[in-house]
């Protein structure tokens, strides 16, 4: 005997009646890059869940030459990786005249200090410390799209932006 589970049916809700009002971020070409295969597969299956279109490389050298094929909005990349670390990849990468208006976030168990100013140096736009949170994930991957890098005098910092524009918004009524 099989047993699968219940599945809500769907509402006829009239719009607006949700308390999260946000359209669905735009779909997004993301390059998962991993040498952990699990993760980097488990990764891409959710993002292709929500719509994006993906592709994974597991080192460095690969997660050039997919992303020259491929040509992603958005590279997650981890750091420690074999035959070409992701800083090495990334400086590459961002060598490409294509990957100037790409994303590219490190995907990392480090996150110290020291490690954020070397990913920043490397050309990466933004640093996420694993376990990566998936609401801010999403969070990255709902804002604008990529500007030529160079001009904010540094790597983008959309995670800040979006938190800053969450505090000055008011405090919702209760009642």
């Amino acid at each position: 005997m099989v047993r699968l589970p219940a599945v809500p049916a769907p509402t006829d809700d009239p719009p607006g009646g949700g308390a999260d009002e946000r359209p669905p971020p735009a779909a997004r070409r993301v390059l998962v890059v991993d040498d952990n295969r699990d993760g980097a597969a488990s990764l891409a299956m959710m993002l292709k869940l929500l719509g994006n279109e993906t592709r994974t490389a597991h080192d460095g050298l690969e997660a050039v030459d997919v992303a020259a094929a491929f040509r992603p909005d958005v590279i997650l990349l981890d750091v420690g990786m074999p035959k070409l670390n992701g800083y090495d990849a990334c400086r590459r990468i961002r060598g490409q005249p294509w990957a100037r208006g790409a994303v590219i976030v490190a995907c990392t168990g480090w996150g110290q200090d020291e490690d954020r100013r070397r990913s920043a140096e490397a050309g990466f736009d933004h640093h996420l410390v694993k376990p990566v949170d998936p609401q801010a994930l999403m969070k990255l991957l709902a804002g604008p799209p990529a500007v030529e890098r160079g001009r904010a005098g540094g790597p983008l910092d959309l995670l800040a932006q979006f938190d800053a524009a969450d505090r000055a918004l008011p405090a919702p009524e209760s009642g």
